[in-house]
């Protein structure tokens, strides 16, 4: 039996540690292989959450230990509308200064500056 299909087989017997689906369908990649182990990326079908294994065979039984599992992706931004590109356009075409002035520039007074700008 190869690893990756001993790996299948095994992933049957555990549950992802983040919302609980059992790895049966998640993705496993075998990533490298240093002597009798081999280094494994498991990455969770439903939440995506991924960790790896360092996977040491030896008289063909396999004994898995994890090596560092990922934080799971923080949700991402909404994406930019028109409306952002839109001020980001406004801020930029009034600043006065330098690059380094415009990113040391407050949150609160940008903000405070297109409030008063459209009103």
């Amino acid at each position: 039996m190869n690893i990756l299909r001993r790996l299948r087989e095994e992933a049957k017997k555990f549950d992802c540690s983040v919302c609980g689906t059992n790895h049966t369908r998640s993705d496993i990649r075998v990533l490298g292989k240093l002597d009798s182990a081999w280094i494994v990326r498991v990455t969770c079908s439903t939440c995506s959450t991924a960790f790896k294994l360092l996977v040491v065979v030896e008289e063909q039984q396999a004994q898995t230990s994890p090596v560092r599992e990922e934080r799971p992706r923080a949700s991402r931004r909404p994406p930019v509308t028109a409306d952002d590109v839109l001020d980001a356009h406004e801020a930029l075409r009034e600043f006065q200064g330098d690059l380094n002035a415009l990113f040391k520039r407050p949150v609160a007074a940008a903000t405070a500056a297109r409030g008063t700008r459209r009103a």
